[in-house]
């Protein structure tokens, strides 16, 4: 009765296993081009002969454009939550770690950025480090491992997103994980490592990340939702990933002009995609915080 499954979570499982098949299945399963654009077969409703899920106000097949936008978005979403989950971990260990005059300017630091809303912090991050801009700064060999070209921006935008969402996806990692390694610095085997003369360096890595690590993934595995979500917003505001690479964020915005010609299918298809994706994941790091919360919980007062 113990290691009964959890509903929730085998929920969740079972609904990111399935969008996690479409994206590894796209190349296989699509069954037309995601950009081909064909305006003799513009708005055919689902379940059609050919069209299952529709076809948007260009003619393009949504079912092909949810399997390959499931790849770059789950991509995006997975290593943007791992940069930003990495970063914040380490600033809110250092900060606990270092103490002091440096903990109260570091974390005072994360308590400003947290001030400002985030939708005001990606903007500016997608001003500065925007791909147009960045394109005529490319170094040479870093344009060819991009494949920029002079007709196509290549793998940038992509880069350009992740780096913008995790600079500004990090800051509640930051936090979580500093009060973490506040209580584990309280324990006897810290203090036991310390009398050995570790190094800080060492004690962050060997020690103080490694046992923080619980509540490490329970954030990383909430942050995917939140990097989707953040993509998918880029992408309906025209600042995503480009006409150039399918994504779920891509098809919200697109949608937009079918709307007005009766086409609800293209914004409903990525919708309920994307909210499937944050439901699933937030299953799944809810039963790995309540995990967490009854190890310690069970813990015996020292």
């Amino acid at each position: 009765m113990r290691n009964r499954l959890d509903p929730g979570t085998t929920c969740g499982a079972a609904i990111l296993l399935l969008l996690v098949s479409m994206a590894l299945l796209a190349p296989l399963v699509a069954p037309a081009d995601p950009l081909s654009v064909n305006l003799s077969e513009r708005n055919i409703p689902p379940f059609s002969a050919y069209h299952i899920l529709g076809t948007d106000h260009l003619g393009r097949d949504l079912f092909s454009q949810a399997l390959w936008g499931a790849r770059a978005s789950l991509f995006v979403g997975i290593v943007s939550a791992c940069l930003a989950s990495a970063f914040g971990s380490i600033w809110g260990a250092l900060s606990a770690l270092l103490g002091g005059r440096l903990d109260m300017i570091m974390m005072r630091f994360v308590d400003g950025m947290l001030a400002i809303p985030s939708i005001v912090l990606i903007l500016l991050f997608q001003s500065l480090v925007s791909t147009p801009t960045l394109v005529n700064d490319l170094p040479q060999w870093l344009a060819q491992i991009l494949q920029v070209s002079d007709y196509s921006f290549g793998y940038l935008p992509i880069v350009v997103v992740i780096v913008i969402i995790s600079a500004t996806s990090w800051l509640e990692a930051a936090r979580l994980t500093r009060a973490q390694v506040l209580s584990i610095m309280s324990e006897d085997f810290i203090l036991a490592a310390n009398a050995t003369g570790l190094s800080r360096t060492q004690m962050l890595f060997k020690h103080l990340l490694p046992n923080a690590k619980n509540i490490i993934a329970a954030e990383t595995t909430l942050l995917v939702s939140d990097a989707v979500l953040m993509e998918a917003g880029l992408g309906f505001l025209g600042l995503g990933l480009g006409p150039d690479t399918p994504s779920w964020g891509h098809m919200l915005g697109t949608a937009q002009a079918g709307l007005v010609e009766g086409n609800w299918w293209s914004a409903s298809v990525p919708g309920i995609l994307i909210a499937a994706l944050v439901l699933s994941v937030n299953l799944i790091g809810q039963k790995t915080i309540r995990t967490r919360s009854h190890r310690v919980a069970a813990q015996p007062s020292l």
